[in-house]
């Protein structure tokens, strides 16, 4: 029996079984694996260290290369409180969701991990969650090589005036394709924020049109990568209170 310690793996996704045990998605910056914890079997910890989100320390040992991790002790690292609250909670959920699924296939490292990290704990401290949600989420398809083009026109491939999103072609496409999502120029502006420029700058520069750009990621996200069941109670957050209220922050 070989024993292994992980550091700094966080919890992407937690699925209790019928026998109580619990089976683990974690990430780190060598990538995703899989362990399940044994119920009233885990010496120098419990399962609720085990929650999404949590930035833990695991020693597991494994029978073979292909065999599920079996955790022998867990270390809480650190634990971001703001990240259960209700009006938080939807937004994490989305971008760990999403990491889970653009490591399906590829063992995406230490970039996807530390953009996840930093994720997390902008949501967990900035007074915009919102808005470091639909950040982060394009910023993850990024790192996956998935980002949409911004330029130039993805059909005709001309240096136009873009005004569609195509989500099928991949990017933005000028008036005279006209292939996509009908957009404005400050819808535009603000998918470039969201997609291109500087973390830092980008979130002193919000988007206005918060609805359309949840569309265009959800949209975007299920045609490159997997339809994310999270997605649903980000619209059940931000939908009720468009006109007003905390899901509906747009600033001008």
């Amino acid at each position: 029996m070989r024993y292994y310690t992980v550091s700094d793996g966080i919890v992407i996704r937690r699925s209790a079984l019928p026998s109580g045990d619990v089976i683990v998605t974690l990430l780190n910056q060598a990538g995703k694996w899989r362990a399940v914890a044994r119920k009233g079997t885990l010496p120098g910890g419990n399962l609720g260290r085990l929650s999404l989100f949590h930035d833990v320390t695991v020693q597991f040992y494994r029978k073979g290369d292909d065999a599920l991790a079996l955790l022998t002790q867990v270390k809480l690292n650190g634990a971001l409180a703001r990240l259960s609250e209700p009006d938080v909670y939807p937004y994490a959920h989305l971008i760990t969701e999403l990491v889970d699924v653009l490591t399906v296939d590829v063992h995406l490292g230490e970039r996807l991990y530390d953009y996840l990290t930093s994720g997390l704990r902008g949501l967990n401290v900035h007074d915009d969650p919102e808005h470091v949600a639909l950040l982060y989420a394009w910023r993850l398809l990024g790192v996956a090589g998935l980002a949409p083009r911004l330029a130039p026109c993805v059909r005709c491939q001309r240096d136009a005036p873009l005004t569609h999103f195509d989500v099928a072609g991949g990017g933005l496409t000028c008036a005279e394709c006209a292939e996509g999502v009908p957009l404005t120029q400050g819808a535009v502006h603000g998918l470039t924020q969201l997609i291109s420029v500087p973390l830092t700058q980008a979130l002193q520069d919000p988007p206005v049109d918060r609805a359309l750009h949840w569309r265009l990621l959800e949209r975007y996200v299920a045609y490159h990568a997997h339809e994310l069941r999270s997605f649903a109670a980000v619209r059940a957050l931000t939908q009720p209170t468009q006109s007003g209220g905390a899901g509906a922050r747009q600033h001008v």
